[in-house]
């Protein structure tokens, strides 16, 4: 890597031109009271760069920084040079998981804030799998079900909101811990976060017992969950008319009555949307006693868009990727592809000061904001960049590093 001195007289090419644009966003939201822990050597807030950098770039691995090392990342970062991996690895136990789950947490809201209307979360869970050796004793077992089957690792829960697919808050546990014990605690987080703005929450039947909706009951969050097809409900199946399952073919929703479980809930099912689907019926639970079947099943298609967001942090931040044997470095590591997700989607919120028509998936994301040709100058505080295409900005301040970049024609 070519050294860089405080005043460059040489410009420096780089490949990250776009860079700066998103990091003044992201410094600009007050995210460092979660992010800055005193520490000597390398700050904190620089290292929270390098691994938001990381995330938007794809990876989620601390030994990958070596394909970030260029002279301009590390005068964004205020440094000379790049840190070391290990450096970075080592970094996540100054970190703590809480507060950077409170910098998702105060990213989604600093866009919300830019929308209006009432939020319908979608909740789902992810098993992040070890794919390594030995040490087996440090993961449980946790159910899968994009492979059908059981893996060891942790169990990532994420709550989506279902217009932006932002996340707004999340949960790493460990593999044995059960849907139904974090459901409610997320939903008595949900309800402290979005206060009356909480329409409710939607998710599949992995997440429906007798317990979790005795505890979803006692938060007040009204709730559509999927509800398993046990005998006596493919007996109510069974007893429907012949109008009602005609409905049902051709993708309809019918009311099934009273849920046998408690009597303020009621069922409803809702059948496939291609006639060339077999399956189904579906039957899901439901607090919504006086909407009709119709449009509880049309808020409940919106639970797509968290399994849309588990995919694309999957293909676009390295997600099943574990970076330790304990928890809480994987809590942080985690965490920060997480935010770097929410930061994403909020430019592009805070762009369109609405949300966006198209909201860009992190590889088309990071082609417009991350990537660019150009080169670079650096004068002490001030740092004068030539980016190939020019974006229309005059200067961007970065706070975190007391520099301006200075944009040039």
């Amino acid at each position: 890597m070519a050294s860089l001195s405080p005043a460059s007289p040489t410009p420096l090419p780089t490949d990250l031109a776009a860079l700066p644009k998103l990091l003044a966003f992201t410094q600009h939201l007050g995210l460092e009271r979660y992010l800055h822990r005193p520490k000597r050597g390398v700050p904190t807030l620089a290292l929270a760069l390098l691994w938001l950098c990381l995330a938007w770039r794809g990876s989620g691995r601390p030994y990958h920084l070596g394909h970030l090392d260029e002279p301009l990342l590390a005068a964004l970062i205020g440094r000379h040079r790049l840190p070391s991996d290990q450096t970075l690895y080592r970094s996540l136990a100054y970190f703590s998981a809480k507060a950077l789950r409170r910098a998702v947490e105060e990213a989604y809201l600093a866009s919300r804030a830019e929308l209006s209307g009432r939020v319908w979360v979608a909740v789902d869970t992810h098993q992040v799998p070890y794919w390594g050796r030995g040490k087996l004793d440090r993961f449980q077992k946790g159910w899968s079900g994009s492979h059908s089957r059981r893996l060891r690792g942790y169990r990532l829960l994420l709550a989506v909101d279902t217009e932006t697919g932002q996340i707004i808050t999340f949960a790493l546990a460990r593999g044995k811990v059960r849907d139904q014990r974090l459901i409610a605690l997320l939903a008595r987080r949900l309800r402290q976060l979005l206060g009356s703005q909480l329409a409710g929450l939607v998710a599949d039947c992995g997440f429906t017992s007798k317990r979790s909706l005795q505890a979803l009951r006692a938060t007040g969050v009204p709730f559509i969950l999927g509800f398993a097809r046990s005998s006596p409900i493919k007996g109510r199946l069974a007893a429907l008319s012949s109008q009602q399952r005609r409905w049902l073919k051709d993708g309809g929703a019918v009311r099934l009555g009273v849920c046998s479980w408690d009597e303020r809930l009621r069922l409803f099912a809702l059948g496939a949307r291609s006639p060339t689907d077999k399956r189904g019926p579906w039957v899901y639970v439901t607090t919504l006693r006086s909407a009709g079947p119709q449009r509880l099943a049309q808020t409940y298609r919106q639970r797509w868009r968290c399994e849309q967001a588990i995919e694309e942090t999957l293909n676009g931040h390295d997600l099943d990727h574990l970076v330790s044997y304990r928890l809480h470095p994987n809590r942080v590591a985690v965490g920060f592809r997480l935010l770097a997700r929410n930061l994403a989607i909020g430019l592009q919120i805070a762009e369109a000061q609405q949300r966006p028509e198209i909201i860009r998936e992190p590889r088309a994301f990071r082609a417009e904001h991350v990537d660019g040709l150009g080169s670079f100058v650096q004068h002490g505080p001030l740092l004068v960049l030539t980016p190939l295409r020019p974006n229309g900005e005059d200067c961007y301040r970065l706070p975190w590093t007391q520099l301006v970049v200075q944009l040039a024609a």
